[in-house]
């Protein structure tokens, strides 16, 4: 991934958004920071747009094109980037992991570090079933060899945010689900990895309804946003973006069940759905 964050195609086409977004700008007589203001975004975030250098959030997209008049074309090509992008973003989070000193991560689905074996495959053989192309034992394996980070002699601290939901629906059968809830809460017993557990009553930060998000604090420093949402991600690395993100996080933990009452919280789901060992 090069120091844009572009990569392969996807480059061309982010470029090809930021270069397209630059000339209905200009067509519209408007400077960066008067775009920035209708949208509103900041002037600095318009520039990185236009330079290809970042691809904006749906959200962003959509409201550049309704300001600009674009007619959704800001819109398609903002979907066309974001697909292509999606693969090489995910392999440079697992590299960008592989670094990290401490994670921290809200999703509506059991975060890749902490799912079993069949958890994974049942995730995997969905997503083939929806799309297509997946090796679903090989992205089995590559999971399984992601999560070997945590048994390291100095495993990074990972602090998990999980949606309710995340807890209660079923993947796989209830047999994959009790082994999946039963290996949370052995993995929340160490000492360095935390899990809370975000009510369903409780509204998601910012009205969001499907997203997975990542905050990383590397070995050297460095602080990474990973966020996906569908078949679309985005990586942020610049301090704006990752503060803006680590708001949403924070609200998100704020609102969720503490460590302790999440355990029990996972345990009661066991003993009120799983009780018993089910078959197959």
């Amino acid at each position: 991934m090069s120091e844009s964050g572009r990569v392969g195609p996807a480059g061309s086409a982010q470029e090809l958004f930021g270069r397209r977004l630059r000339r209905l700008r200009e067509r519209h007589r408007l400077t960066q920071q008067a775009l920035g203001r209708k949208v509103p975004i900041s002037q600095g975030r318009i520039a990185q747009f236009e330079n290809g250098k970042e691809l904006p959030s749906e959200d962003v997209a959509r409201r550049l094109d309704e300001v600009l008049g674009a007619d959704e074309e800001l819109v398609e090509i903002w979907g066309l980037a974001g697909q292509l992008r999606y693969p090489a973003l995910a392999e440079t989070y697992r590299e960008a992991e592989g670094k990290a000193a401490r994670i921290y991560h809200f999703a509506n689905i059991i975060p890749g570090l902490a799912q079993t074996e069949d958890y994974a495959r049942a995730i995997f053989t969905q997503g083939n079933e929806l799309f297509g192309g997946i090796d679903v034992e090989q992205r089995v394996k590559q999971r399984c060899t992601r999560q070997s980070v945590l048994d390291e002699p100095n495993p990074p601290w990972v602090w998990s945010i999980l949606d309710e939901i995340a807890l209660r629906r079923v993947v796989g059968g209830d047999a994959v689900m009790r082994t999946q809830l039963l290996h949370l809460l052995n993995l929340g017993s160490r000492p360095h990895i935390t899990f809370q557990v975000l009510p369903a009553r409780q509204p998601i930060p910012g009205g969001l309804t499907s997203t997975i998000l990542s905050l990383l604090t590397l070995r050297d420093g460095r602080q990474l946003a990973y966020q996906e949402s569908g078949l679309t991600s985005s990586f942020a690395t610049s301090h704006e973006e990752v503060a803006l993100y680590t708001t949403f996080y924070d609200h998100a933990q704020s609102r969720a069940l503490p460590p302790a009452e999440s355990t029990e919280f996972i345990r009661a789901l066991i003993e009120e759905h799983y009780r018993d060992d089910p078959q197959p």
